[in-house]
């Protein structure tokens, strides 16, 4: 049995790594796990799983080790809702982020204590790696100039997942605990990529020049995360300018969207317009657009459970300075790169 890898690829901001099996693949002995894995994996065409695939089959193996059947139907449930709620335009689901953000629901509906969700969440994360980088999930989409790519054939990557799993289960290894809040590790230039954009306490956050590529980025609010179904700018007259791009859930379990232009580019009195997966719409006013603006309400009262400016940085969140009253139905430009390509 021959692995072989692809080496790293370095672009200006990252590396990432193609990982395949090549040669004829020994099917596994048939085990509960492998049977267990291809009930909840849909390998491609190529018969090939990526990391998140693999990661996202692993948390449901753990639990339904850990919890039993009735949990794991409930986690499943969650999974396939917030699946569906992050799906993008071009039907790309971030598998990393909505299962993690599926873990985090089934923790606060106490189905998992914290305990339980950072070890399930952990030994999952090591027992996905099909790559040399241990410290990112990579999935089999690509493209372009993207190479975070990691994926191997079905049968090979079962083998290596159930190694570690049996070791974990005998106890002759212990993952290192993660916390499930984490960032998804950047997997394109300019994503959450471990760099931090945190501000507040969970709430809306609107950072004029990130840290990762000095351009805008604006983070949703937590409880608003796998609801999200894209993010708008608008001028104050209501003209549609950009519509974000979506990179990743982290900072506090927060969606992050970016644009292609720094914060003080975009006129002040902007509108930060997010359409939620029901169709509703959660609009906030950015008055100094060249200034870091969190934890304001919408101005269209719509509940993101965001508190009153608390970092000093006291905004006005009355519409007093724009005529869009969040009702615009504008079609969007299409952004240059993709905002399903983690």
């Amino acid at each position: 049995m021959e692995i072989t890898k692809k080496p790293f690829i370095q672009t200006s901001s990252q590396q990432g790594v193609t990982s395949s099996v090549t040669g004829p693949i020994k099917p596994p002995v048939e085990t509960e796990f492998t049977t267990f894995l291809r009930g909840v994996v849909t390998p491609d065409s190529a018969n090939k799983v990526s990391e998140e695939d693999l990661f996202s089959a692993l948390v449901q193996q753990r639990i339904k080790n850990s919890k039993g059947d009735d949990v794991l139907k409930k986690f499943q449930e969650t999974l396939t809702q917030t699946k569906e709620s992050m799906k993008k335009g071009d039907g790309y689901v971030p598998v990393e982020d909505a299962t993690k953000a599926a873990l985090i629901k089934s923790r606060e509906a106490g189905l998992i204590s914290k305990e339980e969700t950072d070890k399930i969440y952990s030994e999952s994360f090591a027992a996905a790696q099909l790559d040399d980088n241990k410290e990112i999930l990579y999935d089999g989409r690509g493209g372009g100039n993207d190479p975070t790519i990691a994926v191997a054939a079905f049968d090979q990557a079962m083998m290596v997942a159930s190694g570690l799993i049996d070791k974990f289960d005998d106890g002759s290894l212990t993952a290192t605990i993660r916390s499930v809040e984490e960032a998804s590790n950047g997997k394109m230039a300019g994503d959450v990529g471990g760099h931090s954009e945190s501000g507040g306490s969970g709430g809306f956050l609107f950072k004029p020049v990130a840290d990762t590529n000095g351009k805008l980025v604006v983070l949703m609010p937590s409880k608003l995360a796998g609801m999200v179904a894209g993010v708008k700018l608008y001028d104050p007259a209501g003209t549609l300018l950009e519509s974000g791009r979506y990179t990743g859930n982290g900072n506090g379990g927060r969606d992050h969207y970016r644009f292609k232009r720094t914060g003080g580019d975009y006129p002040d009195g902007l509108f930060v317009e997010a359409t939620l997966s029901t169709g509703d719409k959660v609009v906030y006013h950015i008055k100094e657009t060249s200034q870091r603006t969190e934890n304001i309400s919408p101005v269209n009262n719509m509940d993101d459970s965001s508190s009153t400016d608390s970092s000093g940085s006291s905004e006005d969140t009355s519409d007093d300075s724009g005529e869009y009253d969040g009702s615009s139905t504008d079609t969007p430009s299409t952004p240059d790169d993709n905002p399903g390509a983690l």
